[in-house]
């Protein structure tokens, strides 16, 4: 299949990788040049076309090939530009299939009553779990029985932390850790490259645990265990 990614930060960059062993015709687009600058090198290598654009440019999704396209996937940090890159995708070049990320679960009803035809909520998803109340500990217990040692672990963000003030792109983050949320004023949301980590924040992070080790000592001296 031609698929088309529209946001290169973390989740759109991982996606792509994820994708590439199903050996479809990847096409992502970014529109920060330093973003662009950075990934660049790894995804050509992959064989990911990577285009320096703005996704809801019809001449820049054009260039994408998008007349082609199977699937359209919008995942920047905007609402509003994802669902602008799946409308002009759908309405103006009939691609059979958009698929939306919802930064604000707010915005779900009306990305599907607007024709987009998958809408992800990372943040509702996550936001209901944490008003449930989840046994943590089951869950790496869950985990280590059946991969190993991947683990879950939460983290307090303190003023006098390495990471306070840091974009998650600029964070050194140890190989094999994920940051699956980030959640500040009682707010869940899933941070791409461009969040900026700020002291009091709380990080659900995924990793090893040699790796959820080495993040423990880099982003705060007093660790909540999960």
């Amino acid at each position: 299949m031609h698929i088309i990614i529209v946001g290169g930060g973390k989740l759109g960059y991982y996606l792509a990788k994820t994708l590439v062993p199903q050996r479809h015709h990847l096409v992502l687009i970014e529109e920060d040049p330093d973003m662009c600058q950075k990934i660049a090198g790894e995804l050509t290598d992959l064989g990911i076309t990577l285009i320096h654009g703005d996704g809801t440019s019809v001449s820049d999704l054009r260039e994408a090939e998008i007349e082609d396209a199977d699937i359209l996937i919008a995942v920047t940090g905007h609402d509003q530009n994802n669902l602008v890159a799946c409308q002009v995708a759908k309405n103006y070049f009939n691609v059979p299939r958009t698929i939306a990320r919802v930064n604000n679960p707010k915005n779900i009803n009306v990305f599907r009553s607007l024709g987009v035809d998958s809408v992800v909520s990372s943040t509702a998803y996550i936001a209901d779990i944490i008003e449930h109340e989840v046994d943590w500990e089951g869950i790496n217990l869950m985990l280590s029985q059946k991969v190993g040692n991947l683990r879950i672990h939460e983290f307090q963000v303190n003023a006098q932390s390495k990471a306070a003030g840091k974009l998650v792109m600029d964070l050194k983050l140890p190989a094999g850790v994920i940051l699956v949320s980030l959640i500040r004023d009682k707010e869940a949301t899933v941070p791409s490259g461009q969040t900026q980590i700020l002291a009091g924040d709380t990080i659900i992070a995924m990793g090893s645990e040699d790796s959820i080790a080495t993040l423990r000592g880099y982003v705060s001296s007093a660790e909540v265990e999960a």
